[in-house]
């Protein structure tokens, strides 16, 4: 017989982090790497759009992201596991520090290919673009729950960098999709109607 989706174990509030020590679910370490499990769950989405809305000719620039957004739901993982160990180290951790220098250099790609952005223009354009602005704001929400939780007990300063530059990637990501696909952004203005 297969075994069962649900344990029960949660029933009373509590949680384990990944060795084995008890956790309430309310916590600010469940919310921060809870937060990322979401954006996962978002990046998937933003995935299956992108595929659905390649050009015809596809450039080299949406191959290296859509390989990253993969691997991304990968390394996600082992972000949220940096997150629900209670370290000891530095040296435990298994984000490492050049993984910033990386999500520096993609954010740099993705920027030389779209038109030069005009604070604040409107989050809107294709399917494939505007999950990508759902994936920039979940991944700021989730900095700002990992910074809330670097109050309380120090986390590892590359998960900090990387979560910061990662909001940047998908933000030049979402910009990226609607250049390549056509679609103009519009620059925020009062509304008509009020």
């Amino acid at each position: 017989m297969p075994s069962r989706l649900y344990t029960r174990n949660g029933d009373t509030g509590v949680t384990h982090l990944s060795k084995g020590k008890k956790i309430e679910k309310h916590s600010q370490r469940v919310n921060a790497y809870g937060t990322l499990y979401e954006l996962n769950a978002f990046i998937g989405q933003a995935r299956a759009y992108l595929v659905q809305s390649r050009p015809q000719v596809l450039p080299k620039e949406w191959e290296v992201l859509e390989k990253f957004l993969h691997d991304l739901q990968h390394r996600l993982f082992m972000v949220g596991r940096d997150l629900s160990t209670t370290l000891n180290s530095e040296a435990q951790v298994s984000t490492p520090d050049n993984l910033t220098k990386q999500l520096e250099q993609l954010a740099d790609l993705l920027r030389t290919n779209t038109p030069p952005w005009k604070p604040f223009t409107i989050p809107e354009g294709t399917l494939a673009a505007t999950s990508l602005y759902v994936c920039t704001t979940v991944c700021r929400r989730a900095e700002r729950e990992i910074w809330a939780l670097n109050k309380m007990e120090s986390t590892p300063h590359a998960v900090l960098t990387f979560v910061n530059r990662l909001s940047d990637v998908l933000f030049a990501a979402a910009r990226y999709v609607n250049a390549q696909l056509g679609v103009h952004e519009e620059a925020s203005r009062p509304p008509e109607f009020y």
